[in-house]
């Protein structure tokens, strides 16, 4: 019998899959083709690119990244939605989560015209509700099931952007802050190994 822990995929002990800049736009095509698009959209986009655990996104309101009918310049991660009970604040500058968060939004706010609020959870359920921590973990895991990536989890989006900004030579300090981490060595842990980058790297020495 296999047990499931939060952020892998049941059964599984090794790390989740890390998705390159392609892949990720292959999810993003299957998750436009089917239900609630503009909400899931958002939520792997939030993860993808801000790098958001499954218990930040469930925890989020609209008014954490919503204010006087724009998309807010810094989301502030209170202490209660995050691992560890330390606030972080995130850049909501990036063009994908603009253009994600305001889509999303102004659907939400054609649906819910009478009924919209600013202290509504950011990501509901089918049944209007917000998300429990575990909950978001399975819409996570199912989205990039469905789309054909089985080793990816709640996880992946996480890893993918501490991964990709190592690639690119940001200090691993920024890494850390961006990832909310109390140590390097916790975020040095989320870079993927890639033996063909290594390769690369030796060929042109």
């Amino acid at each position: 019998m296999t047990t499931s822990t939060a952020g892998r995929p049941e059964g599984r002990t090794g790390q989740a899959q890390v998705l390159n800049e392609k892949e990720m736009k292959q999810v993003l095509q299957f998750i436009n083709g089917g239900n609630h698009p503009e909400r899931n959209t958002g939520i792997v986009t939030l993860s993808f690119y801000l790098g958001l655990r499954a218990k930040e996104l469930a925890a989020l309101k609209v008014a954490d990244v919503f204010e006087q009918g724009a998309i807010k310049k810094v989301l502030r991660l209170v202490a209660s939605y995050t691992k560890g009970a330390v606030h972080r604040d995130v850049s909501l500058e990036n063009k994908a989560v603009v253009k994600a968060l305001t889509d999303y939004l102004t659907e939400r706010r054609t649906d819910d015209s009478t009924t919209f609020s600013l202290d509504s959870p950011l990501f509901r359920s089918q049944k209007g509700t917000a998300f429990s921590a575990n909950a978001m973990v399975r819409v996570l895991g199912d989205i990039y099931k469905k789309a054909g990536f089985k080793n990816a989890s709640s996880h992946s989006g996480r890893r993918s952007l501490i991964t990709k900004l190592a690639y690119q030579g940001i200090d691993l300090n920024s890494v850390r802050q961006i990832a909310g981490h109390s140590s390097i060595s916790t975020t040095q842990r989320y870079i993927d190994d890639n033996p063909h980058r290594i390769a690369e790297i030796l060929k042109s020495i």
